[in-house]
């Protein structure tokens, strides 16, 4: 039982922020003239339209310096950079509160 405790905290403390790391990174190491199939669902549905589309390709471009064609691709690149490195921030500061709090407690 106590394993399976060990394993929920760090599902807890860690699980959020690694998904979020990824995703950066593997959109900051997305190639932005690709001109593959995309995964996008709502054009898997058949819509022509999607709010999201072109959001991956800005934060390419956004990682590789080009400011204005991020701009260009989607206008909501580099507030969702920000969005997503403050919530890494942020589980980082919980985490850190949490381990110290835990080694207080500890010590008593």
């Amino acid at each position: 039982m106590f394993e399976n405790r060990s394993y929920r905290k760090f599902f807890f403390l860690h699980f959020e922020w690694m998904v979020l790391a990824a995703g950066l990174i593997l959109m900051a190491f997305l190639d932005p003239f690709s001109q593959a199939e995309s995964f996008c669902p709502v054009h898997r549905f058949g819509f022509n339209v999607c709010p999201g589309c072109g959001l991956g390709k800005s934060v390419a471009f956004l990682f590789r310096g080009e400011f204005t064609t991020s701009l260009q691709a989607h206008p909501a690149g580099l507030p969702a950079v920000l969005i997503i490195t403050s919530r890494i921030g942020s589980i980082f500061l919980r985490n850190y509160n949490y381990n110290k709090r835990e080694n207080n407690e500890k010590n008593i």
